[in-house]
């Protein structure tokens, strides 16, 4: 870590600037090197921060004349966004430095820097000259504001007040503050501004007869009597993941299958500036065609594995059951074998028996002549699969494997399961979220009837990873039906909240809302996070993503170290 030395003598360097520089240095950043300024492509330029600053920029530039100062703005990922210079001279001079529209300045790119720290420390910081990580800028000194939204509490862009000088004007701070609170202020107008138009929208088509209507947004959920009789409290979740891909303005309309069961069409209108809030008229579907059921154009996976389960109990050839744990191999293989008669082995109970008992009980089972089910076949030592494999020709007794997931299956494994006619593979249930409310709602049937699930609890289990499949949601509502069994402190009501769930799923809604790209990209970071023990710099380096847009997107999609530690 470098040294600043003023003079002949080593200078006293504050906590927090010191901290700056070793994260910094962590992040690989040469204090004489120089600064690459390559702007960024995906800059938005139209913005909801652009358009809350724009009009304190243009004032702020005409209070700045006459002072040889700039002031810049950059975005959560700390690309410059905007820029206020006095003089022709101090752009140019800032421009040789590197400050260009669209270049990156988090500290893992500019080391300690006016930009980069406040958006580390989230508050307001002075960085004078010698105090600069990078050699090139310590003929300046700044002060950087973060601007925090005052209902979210992200930080949605930082403000920089440069002057070329050893260290800055005591001024400068309380200029800056005010000039983020302003900003800050025209945010929190603007999120009004866009929950109004969409009551708006809402307002002007809602009185339309027996119409279904619906209006929903970030913070906003609009109903008419019409809808509030027709829509679940599932159905909300599946409304909603129709708008991921419409643009402002833009329209579709859609056959759906409800909670229901009643095919409905819905015209789904998303509503410009209102931060993707979107207008639903939903009407009774005629038939033309099978409607999409759950918003889907595809057949959901658990209906086609229902129907091959059912086309193969009526067949004698042997099948095999693919799936991670908790799909269901069990429950599956029954309904495939049936109960009559039905022989029932284990591999797991090979290191209990041994191998010698374990061989002989599957002999006298194959020579019964009944239905011989083996469950976790993945687990079988070599010399038992040779065995199993001579039992799935000629004529012998039907026989039913399960076994982890094809990809995973090593070689011995895979050739034994290729030998069955059936197959069926079990999908994980993060590839069924579309059909969690029912798989959900069937599990309280079961365990809890008469217990149902609010519309944010249902969002927040989606939103959850799921590496116990079914058998984790079986866990996890028999938890959260227990917490809300009547008698317990009073409650009568059985509806289950985001409150009742167990602590790691209370997902936020926002989270709950992420497209399929979005969670994708959420689980990658997860991952790297958790195989990097938590540090951050590991993480993006391992990502191929700078520290800084690491940070970013963990603010943008709920992630904490907390949250991929027990991921």
């Amino acid at each position: 870590m470098r040294e600043p030395t003023r003079g002949d003598g080593r200078i006293e360097v504050r906590p927090e600037i010191e901290l700056s520089w070793k994260r910094s240095a962590l992040c690989g950043v040469d204090p004489g090197g120089a600064f690459d300024a390559e702007p960024a492509a995906d800059l938005d330029l139209s913005s909801r921060l652009l358009r809350a600053a724009r009009p304190v920029l243009d004032e702020i530039g005409v209070q700045i004349e006459g002072t040889e100062l700039c002031v810049l703005l950059a975005d959560p990922d700390c690309r410059i966004v905007a820029r206020v210079f006095d003089t022709p001279a101090v752009e140019r001079r800032m421009e040789r430095l590197g400050a260009i529209i669209g270049s990156r300045f988090g500290e893992d790119r500019a080391g300690t820097n006016a930009l980069g720290t406040p958006l580390e420390l989230r508050r307001g910081i002075i960085v004078n000259g010698d105090e600069h990580y990078l050699e090139q800028f310590r003929e300046l000194s700044c002060y950087g504001h973060p601007i925090i939204h005052p209902v979210t509490r992200r930080v949605e862009g930082i403000l920089d007040m440069t002057c070329i000088a050893p260290q800055v004007n005591s001024l400068f701070a309380p200029f800056l503050q005010r000039a983020a609170a302003d900003i800050q202020k025209r945010l929190l107008d603007g999120s009004r501004a866009s929950e109004q138009r969409l009551v708006d929208a809402f307002h002007r088509v809602s009185p339309q007869g027996r119409l279904a209507v619906a209006a929903i947004g970030e913070d906003v959920l609009l109903a008419n009597r019409a809808a509030q009789e027709m829509l679940d409290v599932a159905d909300h979740a599946v409304l909603r993941g129709l708008v991921g891909d419409l643009r402002p303005d833009q329209s579709r309309v859609v056959d759906l299958e409800l909670a229901s069961g009643e095919p409905v069409t819905v015209h789904v209108d998303r509503i410009a500036g209102a931060d993707g809030g979107a207008l639903f008229r939903v009407s009774p579907a005629e038939r033309r065609s099978t409607p999409i059921p759950r918003g889907s154009s595809r057949i959901e996976p658990g209906a086609r594995v229902r129907a091959e389960v059912r086309r193969l109990r009526d067949t004698r050839e042997s099948v095999a059951i693919l799936g991670e744990p908790g799909t269901g191999r069990t429950s599956a293989a029954r309904d495939v074998a049936g109960d009559t008669g039905t022989r029932w082995l284990d591999a797991t109970q090979v290191v209990v028996q041994g191998v010698g008992s374990w061989v002989t009980e599957l002999g006298a089972h194959l020579r019964d002549g009944a239905v011989v089910v083996v469950e976790q076949v993945h687990l079988l030592p070599e010399s038992v699969l040779s065995l199993l494999a001579s039992a799935l020709t000629g004529d012998g007794p039907r026989v039913v494997l399960t076994a982890a997931p094809g990809p995973d299956l090593p070689g011995p494994v895979a050739s034994l399961v290729a030998r069955c006619p059936g197959q069926v593979s079990l999908p994980p249930l993060r590839q069924r979220l579309t059909e969690l409310p029912d798989l959900a709602q069937g599990v309280l049937d079961e365990i809890a009837p008469g217990t149902r699930l609010t519309a944010p609890a249902l969002a927040a289990l989606a939103a959850a990873p799921w590496p116990g499949n079914l058998a984790e949601l079986r866990v996890v509502l028999g938890d959260a039906a227990r917490r809300v069994a009547p008698g317990d402190g009073g409650r009568s009501a059985s509806r289950i909240a985001v409150s009742d769930l167990p602590e790691h799923y209370r997902t936020s809604e926002r989270l709950a809302r992420l497209g399929g790209r979005e969670r994708a990209e959420r689980q990658a970071i997860v991952e790297a996070l958790d195989a990097c023990g938590g540090n951050k710099v590991h993480a993006a380096a391992q990502l191929g993503i700078s520290r800084s847009t690491l940070y970013a997107r963990m603010r943008a999609l709920d992630i904490t170290v907390e949250s991929a530690n027990r991921a």
